[in-house]
C-alpha cells in the first residue's frame, strides 16, 4: 500500500528518491539517507561522490507516480521510475516528511522489488535499492507507503536518482530529482473507502502490555491477516483467523516485544487498515 495524482508543491509529507554509487556505480549496499534533494538534504552531485554532469540533465527523468490522494492508515501504492539511454546500472533512496520535515507514517517493503531501508536497514525514514540494478536504459521500482491512522495533510514525495554508466570511476553519472505531492482523502467519500468489507471498531488497551484485541465488524466470512510492524517497518507478528460474518474479537500476545511504538495492520479481502500501537512494560 498507486493510482495518479499531480504534483503538489508546498506540502506537510515528502517522500524522497535518491540513487547513491561509488565509482560511477550504484553502491549495491543502498544509497545513504540524506541525499534526495528534499528541504535541508543534498543529492549525491551536491556532495561530489558522482559528478561531471549538470544536475537534472537533458536525456533523462525521474517519475513519481501514485494515487490522486491518500486515506488515513490505507496504504498507498506508488512507483519510481528513472529512465537515462545509455545508462547500465541504477540504484535510489525514498523518505516521507511532514511539513515541519518529519518522518510521518511508516514503509512496508514491497517483496521482490530489490528494496531496503537505509543504512544497512537501520534508517526508517528512508528506503533504498539493495541491490543495485544492472539493465539498460530505465527502471521501475513498486513501493509502498502506510499514512498514518490520523490525517497529515497533503504530502510531498521528493525524488533524486542516479542513472550510472558502469565505468568504475565516480564521474559520467547522471542525477535526476524529482517532486509530487498527495493530498489527504480523509473525510472524502470514494469507492474504495465505501466498498471495504470490513471495520476496526476497537483497538484495547492502549498502551497494549502483555496482550492486544482488535474488534472487526465484517460483512462476510473470510480470512483475516493481522500484521505488526516495528517502526522500521519490520514485520515483528503475523496472525491469520477466520472471521464470521458480524463481529469478531482477535487476540494478539505482545508480552515478546519491548516498549515502543509498533504499529498493526489489518487485511481482509484485499482491503487494509492500519494503526498505532504502543506497547509499555
Amino acid at each position: 500500500m498507486f493510482k495518479y495524482f499531480p504534483a503538489v508543491m508546498g506540502s506537510a509529507l515528502s517522500v524522497v528518491a535518491l540513487l547513491s554509487m561509488t565509482g560511477a556505480m550504484v553502491n549495491s549496499g543502498g544509497a545513504p539517507s540524506g541525499r534526495t534533494g528534499a528541504p535541508g538534504s543534498l543529492t549525491c552531485a551536491d556532495t561530489g561522490c558522482h559528478g561531471g554532469n549538470a544536475l537534472n540533465a537533458d536525456g533523462g527523468s525521474l517519475t513519481i507516480t501514485a494515487p490522486t490522494s491518500y486515506q488515513p492508515g490505507t496504504p498507498v501504492d506508488l512507483s519510481l521510475r528513472i529512465e537515462r539511454a545509455g545508462a547500465a546500472r541504477f540504484g535510489f533512496s525514498i523518505t516521507v516528511q511532514d511539513a515541519n520535515n518529519q518522518m510521518v507514517g511508516f514503509w512496508e517493503l514491497v517483496a521482490g522489488q530489490g528494496t531496503a531501508l537505509s543504512e544497512f536497514g537501520t534508517d526508517p525514514s528512508h528506503v533504498t535499492h539493495s541491490p543495485a540494478v544492472n539493465v539498460a536504459d530505465e527502471h521501475t521500482w513498486q513501493l509502498r507507503w502506510i499514512p498514518p491512522a490520523g490525517d497529515a495533510g497533503t504530502v510531498t514525495f521528493f525524488a533524486s536518482a542516479n542513472a550510472a554508466n558502469g565505468a568504475q570511476g565516480s564521474a559520467g553519472d547522471f542525477i535526476y530529482t524529482t517532486a509530487l505531492g498527495l493530498p489527504s482523502g480523509a473525510g472524502v467519500a470514494n469507492e474504495r473507502w465505501e466498498l471495504l468489507p470490513f471495520s476496526v471498531d476497537a483497538v484495547y488497551p492502549l498502551p497494549a502490555r502483555d496482550a492486544l484485541n482488535l474488534d472487526l465488524s465484517a460483512d462476510q466470512a473470510g480470512p483475516v491477516t493481522l500484521h505488526l510492524y516495528d517502526a522500521t517497518g519490520r514485520s515483528r507478528l503475523i496472525k491469520q483467523v477466520s472471521a464470521r460474518a458480524g463481529q469478531n474479537r482477535i487476540r494478539v500476545e505482545t508480552d515478546e516485544l519491548a516498549a515502543g511504538t509498533y504499529f498493526w495492520r489489518i487485511t481482509m479481502k484485499g482491503h487494509s487498515r492500519t494503526g498505532v500501537l504502543p506497547v509499555s512494560r
